[in-house]
């Protein structure tokens, strides 16, 4: 094992004991990384150091393994910058995040925040807010919140069943905290500058679809498919179907001198008829002092 220091006198023999003790096992050897120190000195001594090429680390041997040596430094403190307390010049040193000492700022889809991933051993990794999870009904609601506009989506789930009768589908509307089977064909205030979103991706839309129309039961009486302001995606029936409708006054207003207007919007399904009832949406608020209430009328299949 390593003997120290000692002074060698004039003409005293060199032993190979003396050139181990007090030379091999106490210089800073140098090797290409772990594998090769450890299959050179294949008995280290407490104290033995050595330099690894590959990470650049000076080592020492103490307690049974090879440990890295940390140098003091030239760090004379740890001081909390904006945002952060805590701080500190000698001993373990700590910082904590403070949000009240950030300033304010407008989040953007693109921002980005931090997390521990727990799938990956807690790994901190970057993550946008776009792809931070939401319930659905949050996600809706933050979706029709469009770059450059104060346009709002409301979701509306709708599904298909039997009015009672057993030989009449109807769709059934929900929204919100409601839950179960739904309300038939019901009578829905809607307002200009909102976005109606209906998602129909529900299995019981098998063979239906979700259409507007000037006229009542669409294709069924004579009248055409209304596309103006209206979004369609995926097969309905399916996840993710939805039909949305942006309530502008090139959708639905009252009648004036000068123009004419779409009074009335009506829902059906151009693979089925008479399935509206006498359900509606009605533009909010309604027209008052002599000019026609517009509404969107359910007629729906």
């Amino acid at each position: 094992m390593p003997s120290g220091f000692k002074v060698f006198a004039v003409s005293e023999v060199l032993t190979a004991a003396d050139v181990n003790d007090y030379l091999m096992e106490q210089a800073v050897t140098v090797f290409s990384n772990a594998t090769a120190r450890d299959a050179a000195i294949t008995s280290p001594q407490n104290g033995q150091a050595c330099f690894l090429l590959d990470s650049s680390t000076l080592q020492f041997y103490y307690s049974a393994a090879w440990n890295n040596f940390v140098g003091e430094g030239d760090i004379t403190g740890v001081t909390a910058g904006n945002g952060l307390s805590g701080g500190g010049t000698s001993g373990a040193v700590s910082l904590a995040l403070d949000f009240n000492e950030l300033s304010s700022g407008t989040a953007a889809s693109a921002d980005l925040m931090a997390m521990a991933d727990v799938t990956d051993s807690n790994n901190v990794k970057k993550i946008t807010l776009a792809d931070l999870p939401v319930s659905t009904a949050t996600q809706t609601a933050l979706d029709g919140i469009t770059a450059g506009t104060s346009t709002l989506t409301i979701p509306i789930t709708v599904k298909v069943a039997d009015d009672g009768s057993g030989s009449q589908n109807v769709f059934y509307m929900l929204n919100g905290t409601d839950s179960g089977a739904g309300t038939k064909t019901p009578a829905l205030d809607v307002a200009v500058g909102f976005k109606y979103k209906f998602d129909v991706s529900d299995s019981s839309f098998s063979g239906h679809n979700l259409k507007f129309s000037t006229v009542k039961d669409g294709n069924h009486n004579s009248g055409s498919e209304f596309t103006t302001n209206v979004t369609t995606s995926g097969t309905p029936g399916s996840a993710n179907a939805f039909v949305q409708i942006e309530i502008t006054p090139e959708t639905l207003g009252t009648a004036t001198a000068t123009g004419s207007t779409i009074a009335t919007l009506y829902y059906y399904c151009s693979n089925h008829a008479g399935m509206g009832g006498e359900g509606k949406l009605s533009l909010y608020p309604a027209a008052a002092g002599g000019g026609a209430s517009v509404g969107l009328v359910l007629a729906l299949c």
